[in-house]
């Protein structure tokens, strides 16, 4: 009976392990897929590829973007993207702002991303420092960042946005 019990008690830790690896891997993976969308969306402002060591190896249909350029991660989830000065041209509108729930601090600064500051931004609700400086960014500050509670670093000097500085952050 013992012997049951101790069997019972080892098959439910190897289903509980084995769930708790594959919901990571697979967090990992739906985060890789969704910057990978991105990634196709942007250009480069020099001639080289944008972002070569993005990709998702044909052999390996599980993916990581943890060794990716720029991306830095908390066990299999990312918590960083710097990618300052890199000379990535694009927008935010394939950025995947509700696949990246532990991104702390995004720096896209010294790019050639243009167009406006989507209110989806509030879905980074760890993010904890943005800075998208040195752009060409247009519109208004979304008042949606004043949603980021964590929030303690923002920099969007030398843009193109309009409009008073938001309650919301000021």
């Amino acid at each position: 009976m013992k012997r049951i019990a101790l069997l019972a008690s080892l098959l439910f830790l190897v289903v509980t392990l084995h769930a708790c690896i594959s919901h990571a891997h697979s967090n990992s993976t739906a985060e890789a897929l969704a910057l990978l969308d991105w990634k196709a969306s942007l250009l480069s402002l020099t001639n080289h590829s944008v972002l070569p060591s993005w990709t998702i190896s044909s052999r390996n249909a599980e993916a990581s973007p943890c060794s990716w350029f720029g991306v830095h991660c908390k066990g299999d989830s990312v918590s960083r993207i710097n990618l300052t000065s890199y000379g990535v041209k694009g927008t935010f509108h394939a950025f995947p702002f509700s696949s990246l729930p532990n991104l702390e601090e995004l720096d896209l600064s010294i790019n050639g991303l243009f167009g406006t500051i989507p209110p989806q931004i509030n879905r980074l609700s760890n993010l904890t420092y943005l800075d998208l400086s040195y752009n060409q960014l247009s519109g208004r500050t979304p008042p949606q960042i004043g949603q980021l509670i964590h929030l303690k670093t923002l920099h969007l000097v030398q843009n193109l946005l309009n409009g008073s500085i938001l309650k919301e952050i000021g």
